[in-house]
């Protein structure tokens, strides 16, 4: 019987101790700093998405803006062409004229120029 009463008084003495020690103060820096980490983890995830949206709206405006210069300098492009054009088949005609003998346009048949601000109407000069 005396190995039993060893053991429990052997357990008692254990539940003692430990009734006595005094329990681990908890560290309230250590609580405090995870939650404000975890409180400013919620502000910039909401602040990164809030930017990475107004990033995409952006980058669709500016692909908008560039398709539409893209466009207008394609179109100033094919109008400086015409205008080429129109000038080469303009200075074609002058030149086959000036072959034929008819005088450039703006000079009256006897090859002086019309007086500025005077308009054709069948021949007869009149003012403006």
């Amino acid at each position: 019987m005396r190995a039993e009463e060893r053991e429990v008084s052997s357990a008692d003495a254990f539940e003692r101790r430990a009734a006595r020690r005094p329990r681990p103060r908890r560290p309230w820096t250590l609580v405090a700093a995870a939650l404000l980490l975890a409180l400013l983890s919620i502000i910039l995830w909401g602040n990164w998405r809030t930017a990475r949206n107004e990033r995409d709206r952006l980058d669709a405006e500016l692909k908008k803006v560039y398709a539409e210069a893209e466009s207008l300098r394609m179109e100033a492009a094919l109008a400086k062409q015409r205008i080429n054009q129109l000038e080469a088949q303009l200075r074609a005609l002058s030149g086959a004229r000036t072959k034929n003998g008819v005088p450039p346009s703006g000079q009256q048949p006897g090859g002086q120029p019309r007086p500025s601000g005077t308009k054709t109407n069948g021949g007869r000069p009149q003012s403006p």
